[in-house]
């Protein structure tokens, strides 16, 4: 298949990696959030960030020795052809459930705040319908996408945010410690699936046009989402205080009573609007990561082809819960629970391989040549 000739810069990926990961305010992660440790679920996204640091930090020293080689490669390389073969299958398993109840979430979003008459299935056809199209023009294109769009949908995110908080009483966020500091750091810790995608993008370092891009557009990205994600669980626990345990997606919520005074009285169909575009790409990067893995697995060089199956495998295997509850409140957290220490795992395993290989002291003896 023929695609956008170059690379991504670091805005574009810089772009995707905002999308990916700064739209899980408007979801469900505050009321998880909040479940956990009550006022204080604003404290979990800066402290699971520090924790994560450290896998992702050495992750990113593993990959700098193979600088043109994707996460799978590496994976092979060190860990030897069919050990490789399964590890990198079980992440493409995690990731393929990861998306098909993320994507089935937002279908249920649409359809419970905005078409409450059109069959939900209808709905989510048509996300991975333009998901699938999306992700078969190439990473490149959705880069572009992504950067063209970003500006504008973390300005209306933080509009949204403001007026929310405006709305909202800061009494909410006390007591301070929620459910105490020892809950707050064991909720940090099963919560490292927050940060997950900065996990798969090791996939695309081959599509970036420089490892130093790369990791400077990681770093970047990922402190931004750290702040944006804490600061919209604050917005939520103070503008709905107890009652957020009761809302199912806050952000959809909320947004239903902001106002630009008598000017602008109704404003929601305007955030759903970019709420909408921020899903098209992120779960369109999200498809095409997933692509990526399988064609890497099964040696398939023109994996773009498989997009529309994986779009249709999604459709079906997201299609399979019944109700909305059986997503959000059973399946979503029993896979977080999974996919944060499995992603952990796995970055220190390739980093201590790798230094007990002598990876790194080849790599520095290379240097002083």
């Amino acid at each position: 298949m023929n695609q956008q000739p170059g690379k991504l810069g670091i805005r574009e990926f810089v772009s995707i990696a905002i999308l990916m990961v700064g739209m899980k305010p408007t979801i469900d992660l505050p009321i998880a959030l909040y479940k956990m440790v009550q006022s204080a679920g604003w404290m979990i996204p800066i402290i699971t960030a520090g924790i994560f640091f450290i896998p992702l930090f050495l992750l990113l020293k593993t990959m700098m020795l193979f600088q043109s080689q994707n996460l799978f490669s590496v994976i092979q390389k060190l860990l030897g052809k069919y050990i490789g073969f399964f590890l990198c299958l079980f992440i493409f398993v995690l990731s393929s459930m990861v998306l098909s109840i993320d994507t089935r979430i937002h279908a249920n979003i649409i359809r419970t705040f905005y078409f409450t008459t059109t069959p939900t299935i209808f709905i989510y056809a048509l996300l991975m319908l333009v998901c699938a199209y999306g992700a078969m023009k190439g990473i490149l294109h959705v880069g572009s996408v992504a950067y063209l769009l970003v500006y504008y949908i973390v300005l209306f995110l933080i509009i949204a945010l403001f007026l929310s908080f405006q709305a909202g009483n800061i009494q909410g966020m006390f007591p301070i410690w929620g459910l105490g500091k020892l809950e707050i750091l064991k909720q940090s810790v099963f919560n490292l699936y927050i940060y997950l995608e900065f996990f798969l993008f090791t996939m695309l370092i081959p599509y970036v046009k420089s490892y130093k891009d790369f990791r400077k557009g990681t770093w970047f990205a990922y402190v931004y989402v750290c702040i944006q994600l804490s600061g919209a669980a604050l917005v939520f626990i103070c503008m709905f205080d107890t009652s957020l345990s009761g809302i199912g997606y806050p952000f959809h919520t909320a947004i239903r009573y902001l106002s630009l005074g008598s000017f602008l009285p109704n404003i929601e169909i305007i955030f759903f609007v970019i709420w909408v575009l921020g899903a098209f790409i992120r779960f369109t990067a999200f498809l095409y990561i997933n692509s990526l893995m399988f064609g890497q697995i099964f040696k398939i060089k023109d994996f773009e082809y498989l997009i529309p199956s994986l779009a249709a495998l999604y459709l079906l295997l997201g299609s399979i819960p019944e109700t909305p509850f059986d997503v959000s409140l059973e399946l979503k957290p029993m896979l977080a629970h999974a996919v944060g220490p499995s992603f952990t795992f796995i970055s220190i395993l390739l980093w201590l391989t790798a230094w007990l290989k002598g990876e790194f002291k080849h790599a520095k003896n290379k240097e002083t040549v």
